[in-house]
Protein backbone atom coordinates (compact mmCIF):
# COMPACT_ATOMS: atom_id res chain seq x y z
CA UNK A 1 0.00 0.00 0.00
CA UNK A 2 1.50 3.36 -0.70
CA UNK A 3 0.66 6.96 0.83
CA UNK A 4 -1.34 8.03 -1.98
CA UNK A 5 -4.19 5.28 -2.30
CA UNK A 6 -5.34 2.24 -0.92
CA UNK A 7 -7.60 1.41 -4.05
CA UNK A 8 -6.21 -1.12 -6.83
CA UNK A 9 -4.71 0.57 -9.30
CA UNK A 10 -6.04 -0.87 -13.27
CA UNK A 11 -4.72 1.92 -15.76
CA UNK A 12 -2.09 4.87 -16.61
CA UNK A 13 -2.05 7.03 -19.54
CA UNK A 14 0.10 10.54 -19.52
CA UNK A 15 1.87 13.09 -22.09
CA UNK A 16 5.33 13.40 -20.63
CA UNK A 17 7.22 12.96 -17.66
CA UNK A 18 5.15 16.14 -15.87
CA UNK A 19 1.47 15.10 -17.14
CA UNK A 20 0.87 11.50 -16.06
CA UNK A 21 -2.84 10.18 -15.28
CA UNK A 22 -3.67 6.72 -12.67
CA UNK A 23 -6.88 5.63 -12.68
CA UNK A 24 -7.91 2.55 -10.34
CA UNK A 25 -11.44 1.69 -8.49
CA UNK A 26 -13.59 3.25 -5.89
CA UNK A 27 -12.98 6.16 -7.76
CA UNK A 28 -9.80 6.86 -8.02
CA UNK A 29 -7.89 8.91 -10.52
CA UNK A 30 -4.50 10.43 -9.85
CA UNK A 31 -2.34 13.29 -11.73
CA UNK A 32 1.28 13.53 -11.36
CA UNK A 33 2.34 17.10 -12.12
CA UNK A 34 6.20 16.44 -12.37
CA UNK A 35 6.43 17.07 -8.58
CA UNK A 36 3.74 15.50 -6.94
CA UNK A 37 0.50 13.09 -7.03
CA UNK A 38 -2.50 14.29 -6.38
CA UNK A 39 -6.47 12.83 -6.88
CA UNK A 40 -8.73 14.59 -9.47
CA UNK A 41 -12.38 14.49 -8.57
CA UNK A 42 -14.29 12.63 -11.03
CA UNK A 43 -17.95 12.91 -10.21
CA UNK A 44 -18.23 9.07 -9.64
CA UNK A 45 -17.20 5.88 -7.63
CA UNK A 46 -16.42 4.78 -11.09
CA UNK A 47 -13.83 2.11 -11.23
CA UNK A 48 -11.20 3.09 -14.38
CA UNK A 49 -10.27 0.77 -17.01
CA UNK A 50 -8.34 2.51 -19.35
CA UNK A 51 -7.44 5.91 -19.86
CA UNK A 52 -6.11 7.89 -23.75
CA UNK A 53 -6.00 10.68 -24.86
CA UNK A 54 -4.75 13.30 -27.79
CA UNK A 55 -3.76 16.25 -25.72
CA UNK A 56 -3.28 16.99 -21.94
CA UNK A 57 -7.12 18.92 -22.41
CA UNK A 58 -8.72 16.18 -24.18
CA UNK A 59 -8.38 13.19 -22.35
CA UNK A 60 -10.67 10.04 -22.07
CA UNK A 61 -11.50 7.26 -19.43
CA UNK A 62 -13.67 4.24 -19.88
CA UNK A 63 -14.88 2.90 -16.49
CA UNK A 64 -16.70 -0.47 -15.66
CA UNK A 65 -20.14 1.73 -14.99
CA UNK A 66 -20.83 1.53 -18.80
CA UNK A 67 -19.67 5.50 -19.23
CA UNK A 68 -17.11 7.30 -20.82
CA UNK A 69 -15.58 10.41 -19.04
CA UNK A 70 -13.74 13.04 -20.71
CA UNK A 71 -11.26 15.67 -19.24
CA UNK A 72 -11.00 19.22 -20.49
CA UNK A 73 -8.00 20.15 -18.69
CA UNK A 74 -10.03 21.26 -15.86
CA UNK A 75 -13.32 18.92 -15.14
CA UNK A 76 -14.24 15.30 -15.57
CA UNK A 77 -17.97 14.54 -17.62
CA UNK A 78 -19.49 11.86 -18.73
CA UNK A 79 -20.08 11.64 -23.16
CA UNK A 80 -23.42 12.01 -23.98
CA UNK A 81 -23.78 8.20 -25.04
CA UNK A 82 -26.65 5.63 -24.59
CA UNK A 83 -26.32 3.14 -21.77
CA UNK A 84 -23.20 1.21 -22.22
CA UNK A 85 -21.86 -2.41 -21.50
CA UNK A 86 -18.86 -2.16 -19.09
CA UNK A 87 -16.23 -0.66 -20.28
CA UNK A 88 -13.41 -1.88 -21.01
CA UNK A 89 -10.17 -0.28 -23.04
CA UNK A 90 -9.84 2.82 -25.29
CA UNK A 91 -7.41 3.78 -27.99
CA UNK A 92 -7.49 6.99 -30.27
CA UNK A 93 -5.36 7.79 -33.95
CA UNK A 94 -6.30 11.07 -33.35
CA UNK A 95 -9.09 13.41 -31.18
CA UNK A 96 -11.19 12.64 -34.06
CA UNK A 97 -10.79 8.85 -34.44
CA UNK A 98 -10.91 7.47 -31.07
CA UNK A 99 -11.97 3.71 -30.26
CA UNK A 100 -13.39 2.46 -27.14
CA UNK A 101 -14.61 -1.47 -26.46
CA UNK A 102 -16.43 -3.36 -23.73
CA UNK A 103 -17.64 -6.83 -22.72
CA UNK A 104 -20.16 -8.00 -24.95
CA UNK A 105 -17.91 -7.97 -27.96
CA UNK A 106 -18.73 -4.20 -28.36
CA UNK A 107 -16.64 -0.88 -30.17
CA UNK A 108 -17.46 2.75 -30.35
CA UNK A 109 -15.77 4.79 -32.65
CA UNK A 110 -15.50 8.80 -31.81
CA UNK A 111 -15.52 10.69 -34.91
CA UNK A 112 -15.03 14.00 -33.03
CA UNK A 113 -18.91 14.54 -32.50
CA UNK A 114 -20.73 11.18 -31.18
CA UNK A 115 -20.08 8.43 -30.18
CA UNK A 116 -21.13 5.40 -32.40
CA UNK A 117 -21.27 1.47 -32.54
CA UNK A 118 -19.44 -0.62 -34.91
CA UNK A 119 -19.89 -4.14 -36.59
CA UNK A 120 -17.78 -6.37 -34.77
CA UNK A 121 -19.58 -9.55 -35.58
CA UNK A 122 -19.23 -10.83 -31.91
CA UNK A 123 -20.24 -11.00 -28.27
CA UNK A 124 -17.26 -12.20 -26.45
CA UNK A 125 -15.70 -9.64 -24.23
CA UNK A 126 -12.82 -7.28 -25.46
CA UNK A 127 -10.82 -6.28 -23.23
CA UNK A 128 -8.11 -3.59 -25.05
CA UNK A 129 -7.23 -2.04 -28.35
CA UNK A 130 -4.48 -0.50 -30.13
CA UNK A 131 -3.56 0.33 -33.55
CA UNK A 132 -1.25 2.79 -36.15
CA UNK A 133 -2.58 5.18 -39.01
CA UNK A 134 -0.72 2.59 -41.44
CA UNK A 135 -2.24 -0.19 -39.95
CA UNK A 136 -5.51 0.35 -38.10
CA UNK A 137 -6.74 -1.26 -35.34
CA UNK A 138 -6.58 -4.33 -33.67
CA UNK A 139 -8.89 -5.20 -30.67
CA UNK A 140 -8.20 -8.49 -28.08
CA UNK A 141 -10.59 -10.09 -25.73
CA UNK A 142 -11.49 -13.59 -24.06
CA UNK A 143 -11.14 -16.94 -25.89
CA UNK A 144 -8.22 -15.97 -27.93
CA UNK A 145 -10.13 -13.08 -29.45
CA UNK A 146 -8.57 -10.50 -31.45
CA UNK A 147 -10.30 -8.44 -33.76
CA UNK A 148 -8.47 -6.29 -37.09
CA UNK A 149 -10.48 -3.18 -38.30
CA UNK A 150 -11.38 -3.79 -42.06
CA UNK A 151 -13.14 -0.27 -43.17
CA UNK A 152 -16.24 0.05 -41.14
CA UNK A 153 -16.08 -3.37 -39.62
CA UNK A 154 -13.74 -5.63 -37.40
CA UNK A 155 -12.75 -9.23 -38.87
CA UNK A 156 -11.73 -12.22 -36.53
CA UNK A 157 -8.18 -13.34 -36.73
CA UNK A 158 -7.54 -17.05 -36.97
CA UNK A 159 -4.71 -19.19 -34.73
CA UNK A 160 -4.49 -21.19 -32.22
CA UNK A 161 -5.66 -19.94 -28.92
CA UNK A 162 -8.36 -19.72 -26.45
CA UNK A 163 -6.34 -17.71 -23.72
CA UNK A 164 -8.18 -14.22 -22.37
CA UNK A 165 -5.56 -11.19 -23.87
CA UNK A 166 -5.75 -8.32 -21.27
CA UNK A 167 -2.77 -6.60 -23.26
CA UNK A 168 -2.06 -5.38 -26.41
CA UNK A 169 0.87 -2.68 -27.51
CA UNK A 170 2.35 -1.98 -31.07
CA UNK A 171 5.11 -0.67 -32.43
CA UNK A 172 3.95 -0.27 -36.05
CA UNK A 173 1.94 -1.93 -38.07
CA UNK A 174 4.49 -5.40 -38.16
CA UNK A 175 5.28 -5.80 -34.59
CA UNK A 176 2.60 -5.81 -32.22
CA UNK A 177 2.56 -8.04 -28.60
CA UNK A 178 -1.07 -9.36 -27.64
CA UNK A 179 -0.38 -11.06 -23.73
CA UNK A 180 -3.34 -12.60 -21.45
CA UNK A 181 -4.08 -15.43 -19.07
CA UNK A 182 -1.89 -18.73 -18.42
CA UNK A 183 1.61 -17.37 -19.79
CA UNK A 184 -0.05 -16.30 -23.23
CA UNK A 185 2.44 -13.69 -25.59
CA UNK A 186 1.94 -13.47 -28.85
CA UNK A 187 3.74 -11.96 -31.56
CA UNK A 188 2.15 -10.12 -34.58
CA UNK A 189 3.99 -9.51 -37.76
CA UNK A 190 1.54 -7.96 -39.75
CA UNK A 191 0.40 -11.42 -41.51
CA UNK A 192 0.68 -14.19 -38.84
CA UNK A 193 0.85 -14.70 -34.94
CA UNK A 194 3.10 -16.30 -33.44
CA UNK A 195 3.48 -17.34 -29.77
CA UNK A 196 6.22 -16.74 -27.93
CA UNK A 197 7.54 -18.80 -24.91
CA UNK A 198 7.25 -17.06 -21.43
CA UNK A 199 8.14 -19.87 -19.36
CA UNK A 200 5.11 -19.56 -16.73
CA UNK A 201 1.32 -20.07 -16.71
CA UNK A 202 0.73 -16.67 -14.53
CA UNK A 203 -1.28 -14.24 -16.00
CA UNK A 204 0.19 -11.04 -17.86
CA UNK A 205 -2.08 -7.98 -17.68
CA UNK A 206 -0.49 -5.46 -20.14
CA UNK A 207 2.49 -5.03 -21.79
CA UNK A 208 4.25 -1.80 -23.16
CA UNK A 209 7.82 -0.47 -24.33
CA UNK A 210 9.11 2.70 -24.74
CA UNK A 211 11.05 1.08 -28.01
CA UNK A 212 10.74 -2.20 -30.16
CA UNK A 213 14.29 -2.62 -28.53
CA UNK A 214 12.78 -2.25 -24.75
CA UNK A 215 9.42 -4.10 -24.01
CA UNK A 216 8.03 -5.58 -20.51
CA UNK A 217 5.36 -7.66 -19.72
CA UNK A 218 3.61 -7.36 -16.28
CA UNK A 219 1.30 -9.45 -14.36
CA UNK A 220 0.20 -11.91 -11.59
CA UNK A 221 2.37 -11.61 -8.06
CA UNK A 222 4.83 -8.76 -9.56
CA UNK A 223 5.53 -10.46 -12.57
CA UNK A 224 7.82 -8.79 -15.10
CA UNK A 225 9.46 -10.26 -18.08
CA UNK A 226 11.84 -8.54 -20.15
CA UNK A 227 12.01 -8.57 -24.16
CA UNK A 228 15.49 -9.50 -24.57
CA UNK A 229 15.77 -10.20 -28.12
CA UNK A 230 13.06 -13.09 -28.78
CA UNK A 231 13.29 -14.23 -25.57
CA UNK A 232 11.04 -13.18 -22.18
CA UNK A 233 13.29 -13.30 -19.01
CA UNK A 234 11.65 -12.44 -15.54
CA UNK A 235 13.48 -9.50 -13.87
CA UNK A 236 12.62 -8.74 -10.30
CA UNK A 237 10.12 -6.24 -9.55
CA UNK A 238 10.55 -6.13 -5.40
CA UNK A 239 6.83 -6.90 -4.60
CA UNK A 240 4.45 -9.54 -4.59
CA UNK A 241 1.11 -7.06 -5.92
CA UNK A 242 -0.86 -7.88 -9.01
CA UNK A 243 0.58 -5.41 -11.48
CA UNK A 244 -1.87 -4.22 -13.81
CA UNK A 245 -0.82 -1.31 -16.21
CA UNK A 246 2.39 0.42 -17.45
CA UNK A 247 3.95 3.53 -19.16
CA UNK A 248 6.49 5.86 -19.58
CA UNK A 249 8.36 8.91 -21.42
CA UNK A 250 11.23 7.06 -21.92
CA UNK A 251 14.21 3.82 -21.06
CA UNK A 252 14.82 5.71 -18.03
CA UNK A 253 11.14 6.81 -16.70
CA UNK A 254 8.45 4.31 -16.56
CA UNK A 255 5.59 3.33 -14.30
CA UNK A 256 3.95 0.69 -13.38
CA UNK A 257 0.85 0.41 -11.48
CA UNK A 258 -1.29 -2.11 -9.06
CA UNK A 259 -2.96 -3.28 -6.35
CA UNK A 260 -3.42 -1.40 -2.75
CA UNK A 261 -2.29 1.73 -4.46
CA UNK A 262 0.92 0.39 -6.05
CA UNK A 263 2.63 2.82 -8.22
CA UNK A 264 6.52 1.46 -9.42
CA UNK A 265 8.92 3.29 -11.51
CA UNK A 266 12.23 2.38 -13.55
CA UNK A 267 14.79 4.85 -13.58
CA UNK A 268 16.69 2.67 -15.97
CA UNK A 269 18.77 0.64 -13.16
CA UNK A 270 15.83 -0.71 -11.26
CA UNK A 271 12.31 -1.13 -9.70
CA UNK A 272 11.30 1.18 -6.86
CA UNK A 273 8.13 2.17 -5.14
CA UNK A 274 6.72 5.57 -5.62
CA UNK A 275 5.79 6.94 -1.60
CA UNK A 276 4.15 9.95 -2.49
Amino acid sequence: MSALTSSHLLSIFGFNENDIFVGGAEGTLLHYDGNQWSPMETGGRWTFKDIWGSAPDNVYAVVTDGVILHYDGKTWTPEDTEKLPPMTGIFGLGPDEIYACSRLGKILRYDGSSWKYTQTGTDTDITRLWGSKEGGMIAVGYDGLVLKQDGERWVRMTFNSNAEFYGICGFGPDQIYIVGSDGAIFKFNGVEMTEMPSQTMEFFLDVWGPSSEMVFAIGDEGMILYLDGDQWTRIESNTKEYLTGIWGTSDENIYIVGDNGLILRWNGEDWKAVEG
